[in-house]
């Protein structure tokens, strides 16, 4: 894996998490707590993040050759994934709770905020389908040993990124607002479409390879 495909999955990845709408998730969350209880969230949902994008690195591929679902079937898929993910990040005013699941974090007990640091902060408020889909593709497109690990590393660096984004939650949506936040969104959508363009497109080609000659 060179640096340019390097760059590519980060800034996808990156794209996709939106660590600006993952920061008003977990303000929206976690917000009835008290600071110690906050920052121990950020901790057990970046740990959280980071496992899951673990699992998806190195086990993903072999569930896939297990169910027998090859890499141009995935690509296509993905990239149909990521094209709907960006979409609505570009043309849908919405954030990653709904209004009943807003609803149904008020008031609840301290005891509960482990729970509420994995779901649905990690997953699938900060790692979705489309996360998910993007390390998949990637770990099964390039299968080297090393290209394994830096993807790893970019995998864990995208979950320390998180813990920063959820360790000054507060003070980032307060500063952006609801419109700074719709921008950034949108910015962030345009990027995880033209990533799903590129990735449906190898799909297909993979699929059909005769619309490619």
């Amino acid at each position: 894996m060179d640096l340019q495909a390097t760059l590519l999955f980060a800034t996808a990845l990156l794209a996709i998490v939106n660590p600006l709408s993952s920061a008003v998730l977990f303000v929206t969350t976690g917000g009835s707590f008290h600071g110690a209880v906050r920052r121990r969230m950020a901790n057990q949902s970046a740990l959280a993040i980071a496992l899951i994008l673990l699992v998806c690195v190195w086990v993903g591929r072999f569930l896939l050759l297990v169910l027998g679902i090859s890499v141009p079937m995935l690509q296509a898929a993905g990239g149909l994934i990521l094209l709907i993910t960006g979409l609505r990040m570009v043309l849908v005013e919405e954030g990653k709770l709904t209004l009943a699941e807003q609803e149904s974090v008020v008031d609840v007990p301290e005891s509960q905020w482990k729970t509420l640091a994995v779901v649905p902060i990690a997953i699938p408020g900060t790692v979705g389908a489309g996360t998910i889909t993007t390390v998949v593709v990637q770990a099964t497109t390039y299968t080297a040993w090393m290209d394994l690990v830096l993807i790893t590393i970019v995998a864990l660096a995208m979950a320390a990124v998180m813990w920063a984004t959820f360790r000054s939650a507060g003070y980032i949506a307060e500063r952006l607002g609801p419109i700074g936040l719709n921008i950034v969104t949108r910015v962030m959508g345009i990027l995880v479409t033209a990533t799903a363009f590129g990735l449906l497109t190898r799909g297909i080609g993979g699929l059909l390879p005769g619309l490619v000659q």
